[in-house]
């Protein structure tokens, strides 16, 4: 049987914005093994990422299929409370 091929996208933060990059990988492909494969580590710009497909945290183990949207999560800077305080006293200046 031919081993299917698909093609996954990463988004990741790039300088306050969000880049996306795609690659095609071969059905049975790891996360780990696509994250060396795309050089994820030239790219980086978060010190501990964490990734996940469509919300859902996802280990280095995880087999990717196809249709799976790889994301890099961050630490926030913030709490959403300290977010929209932040924005109300923005709003608000006297």
């Amino acid at each position: 049987m031919k081993n299917k091929k698909f093609r996954i996208e990463i988004y990741f933060p790039d300088n306050k914005c969000l880049s996306s990059k795609s690659e095609i990988i071969s059905e049975g492909t790891t996360l780990r093994d696509f994250l060396t494969q795309i050089k994820f580590d030239d790219f980086n710009q978060v010190s501990t990422p964490a990734f996940g497909v469509f919300g859902n945290i996802k280990g280095l183990d995880y087999v990717l299929r196809e249709f799976d949207r790889v994301e890099v999560y961050h630490e926030a800077s913030k709490t959403p409370k300290e977010s929209r305080v932040a924005r109300a006293k923005k709003d608000h200046k006297p």
